[in-house]
């Protein structure tokens, strides 16, 4: 550490890890609404110290961090260092990999930077599982987010980022509260649909009440879209992080065309296959979660919050106004995760 070292301690942040981006919160809020900031869920190994530089001689936007000997690179600038067959750590032990820790901790190097300090202590910090991995890996992943996180490479640390306590929830829960907070729940049956990258999860309400046996997930989501829509263009792509983004953006966008490399590709030709995910999705969450047509309103979050609300809409003109597309789906876990970690810490239950 640098001699002059500065140091805070904050009460408490949240973390988001997802399979295509990473979401945490900082300190600041814009009237009621908590800060909150991104970048993409990609983390390249390099085999040396040596990072990438471009022509002004400026680093990449991010950090380095080292686990079990392995050098990655992580943050807003992580795409300098990707190569065209990246692999993304998918699966339900994704919280366990090297990966999702690295991404963490360049979350957490985020956060120092906001408090403007080389060492941070953070009393409390909220992380989210999907709802059909939080009972085999929440005790897991609280142990390994506990404690010392160093930011740096090959024992040069640059920063150092001390967690406390650690509490681990459902991630359509984050949604739930932060709903909550701006909407009368009363007695209300309420359904969220969290459309992720990796995973489609639901949670059932009666008021503030969670209705664990309803709530569930399926492991398609967004990304399940996108690669249907590639095997049968050209299976091969599936290797190539920047050809699937590139699809997955056009489908959350309902964009009439995208393309790769010289082609241009009519998204409408691809409806019926991106649809027959979408419905497998919805099949499986209402397998679980009951009959939508008794839910009082239902709330879809999540990266793919449009896709799937609009579907959802279609598929039952009935229940369509009660279907509530979240207004900014993408951190809409994440800043709820905060406001938990909030209600806990004034109760002294952190």
């Amino acid at each position: 550490m640098k001699r002059d070292s500065t140091s805070a301690e904050v009460d408490v942040r949240a973390i988001d890890v997802g399979y295509f981006n990473t979401k945490y919160t900082l300190g600041e809020r814009t009237g009621n609404e908590i800060k909150a900031a991104m970048f993409q869920s990609l983390a390249p190994r390099q085999e040396t110290s040596r990072g990438v530089e471009n022509e002004t001689k400026t680093t990449a936007d991010g950090c380095w961090v080292s686990i079990a000997g392995v050098n990655y690179f992580v943050g807003r600038g992580a795409g300098v260092y990707v190569s065209p067959d990246e692999p993304r750590a998918f699966g339900e032990d994704y919280c366990t990999t090297d990966k999702y820790l690295a991404m963490a901790r360049g979350a957490l190097h985020y956060m120092a930077i906001d408090e403007k300090a080389d060492e941070l202590a953070i009393n409390l910090l909220v992380v989210g599982l999907p709802c059909n991995t939080y009972a085999k890996f929440h005790e897991r992943l609280a142990q390994r987010m506990r404690g010392e996180h160093l930011i740096g490479r090959n024992g040069q640390i640059e920063r150092r980022i001390t967690v406390e306590s650690v509490r681990v929830v459902p991630q359509p829960q984050g949604a739930v509260v932060h709903w909550g907070s701006s909407t009368d729940l009363a007695n209300a049956m309420s359904l969220v649909l969290d459309a992720g990258g990796g995973t489609f999860d639901w949670f059932v309400t009666k008021g503030r009440q969670a209705l664990w046996q309803r709530a569930g997930a399926y492991p398609k989501g967004m990304l399940a879209c996108a690669s249907a829509v590639i095997k049968l263009i050209e299976p091969e792509w599936l290797n190539d992080h920047s050809v699937v983004e590139r699809v997955d953006a056009a489908i959350r966008a309902n964009a009439e065309s995208f393309k790769v490399g010289q082609k241009t590709f009519m998204l409408a030709n691809y409806r019926k296959t991106i649809d027959a995910v979408l419905h497998e999705c919805i099949a499986k969450m209402i397998s679980v979660a009951g009959r939508i047509d008794t839910m009082d309103q239902i709330l879809v979050t999540g990266g793919g919050a449009n896709v799937f609300g609009e579907f959802l809409r279609k598929q039952n003109p009935s229940i369509a106004a009660g279907v509530k597309i979240d207004k900014d789906p993408i951190y809409s876990n994440v800043r709820g995760f905060q406001v938990i970690g909030e209600i806990m810490h004034r109760q002294g239950a952190a």
